[in-house]
């Protein structure tokens, strides 16, 4: 394929959608999350992070593993219009459904245990946020490879989302306007995908039966393991760190990770567009020259931030906490190795034919993760700095573990060069 013809194919087309998507997904918490950190400070800061960590097990629970099955089905399927369109009918019925046990749930935690019980109210706000997801299936349009449909939309959605911070939080005592302008965000961004999909596309709204949709949950039920055990990576460590530490700990814990978080989003267009397309074209040709090129330069970008982490904290936040710093420097370490395998887990192994592999050595490192986490509590060694550390093992582990995995199936020896 020439230079031109990747120019103009739909996957290119489709990567530079989500580089725009990304960007302003990217760029519009860049500059709102420092803002809530100087404005709320540290404690309501922590707060903030702490409830959205919490409500983060809800959505990878109603996502259910559907942005990898939902888009692996759709790109193999894309010339069968009936196909897709029963599968789309049943994931969202079956999302649904999910999101209803996810409320019932949440009023059990919040009427039960009293930590939740004094921030009730804020917890409850938060939930428009699984709402709006449930709605919103990207999915469809990365199997499609259709994005420029949702970009434009998704960035208006995300601007109705964080611009208001700006002009609604000026104290601390302000901060429970962040559920709910994240709410109304996901929200709008949701009931724009759904018009879309079914107004501007072939598609058609029915009840699906019971059986598809007990086909589409058990097809996205071992997705929904590795999806579930990533959270565990990030999700959890503020969420515990909250439970054990308190607000202000996670605040500091927070400030850094969202900074390392920013840091491994950078890559999410690429492997947006790299899961169909190696799936369909099982290109390890092509595979391998974006994984050189993409190890490479993370090697020197991690470098720099590194050296210039006390520059980057203070340009961000406006002063450099100890905690904070440390941390930082820490977790930005562990990205040595998490973009690699990045790379390698559902972009390659999976799309490749070896998901349950990719599945289940994910779901083996997290449990290992959360494991030593309550080893550390249960020896009272917990703090942010060792929760940090454990990142750190947790990730290199997980790229030699794949590591293993590519060699086991020799999959950089399966040529297939399409240029």
């Amino acid at each position: 394929m020439s230079i031109k013809e990747r120019i103009v194919s739909p996957m290119a087309k489709n990567f530079l959608s989500l580089v725009l998507l990304q960007g302003v997904n990217y760029l519009l918490p860049l500059l709102s999350f420092p803002f809530l950190f100087r404005v709320l400070e540290v404690e309501r800061w922590g707060l903030v992070s702490f409830g959205y960590a919490f409500i983060q097990y809800f959505i990878i629970f109603t996502d259910f593993g559907f942005n990898l099955s939902g888009t692996k089905y759709i790109s193999e399927n894309r010339n069968d219009i009936e196909k897709i369109n029963r599968f789309l009918n049943a994931a969202m019925f079956g999302r649904f459904f999910l999101s209803f046990i996810s409320f019932l749930i949440l009023l059990l935690i919040i009427s039960t245990i009293p930590n939740f019980q004094v921030e009730s109210k804020f917890y409850l706000l938060y939930f428009g946020i699984v709402i709006g997801n449930v709605m919103f299936p990207m999915w469809f349009f990365q199997g499609m490879e259709t994005m420029k449909y949702m970009t434009i939309f998704n960035i208006i959605s995300k601007a109705l989302s964080i611009i208001p911070f700006f002009f609604f939080i000026r104290t601390p005592d302000d901060y429970i306007y962040v559920p709910v302008f994240y709410s109304i965000g996901f929200i709008a961004a949701g009931i724009i995908s759904i018009y879309i999909i079914y107004r501007k596309t072939k598609m058609r709204w029915f009840i699906p039966s019971i059986s598809e949709v007990k086909f589409t949950l058990k097809d996205s039920s071992t997705y929904f393991l590795s999806r579930a055990s990533t959270s565990l990576f990030t999700t959890s460590n503020s969420f515990i760190i909250g439970l054990v530490l308190g607000n202000t700990a996670v605040g500091y814990y927070s400030a850094a990770e969202k900074l390392y978080q920013a840091y491994n989003q950078l890559l999410s267009p690429f492997l947006g567009v790299l899961f169909p397309h190696i799936a369909k074209s099982r290109d390890v040709s092509f595979f391998k020259s974006v994984f050189r090129r993409i190890t490479i330069a993370n090697v020197f970008c991690v470098t720099i931030a590194l050296m210039l982490s006390v520059y980057i904290l203070y340009f961000v936040y406006g002063k450099v906490d100890v905690e904070t710093l440390s941390v930082f420097r820490t977790l930005m370490f562990a990205c040595f190795a998490t973009i690699p395998s990045m790379l390698l887990g559902y972009p390659f192994l999976a799309a490749m034919g070896h998901p349950n592999y990719t599945n289940w050595t994910l779901v083996i490192i997290s449990l290992t993760h959360i494991l030593i986490l309550f080893i550390l509590i249960t020896f009272n060694m917990l703090s942010i700095n060792t929760v940090a550390y454990v990142v750190i093992l947790s990730e290199y582990s997980l790229l030699v573990i794949r590591l293993i995995g590519v060699k086991k199936f020799n999959l950089f020896s399966k040529h297939k060069n399409n240029d």
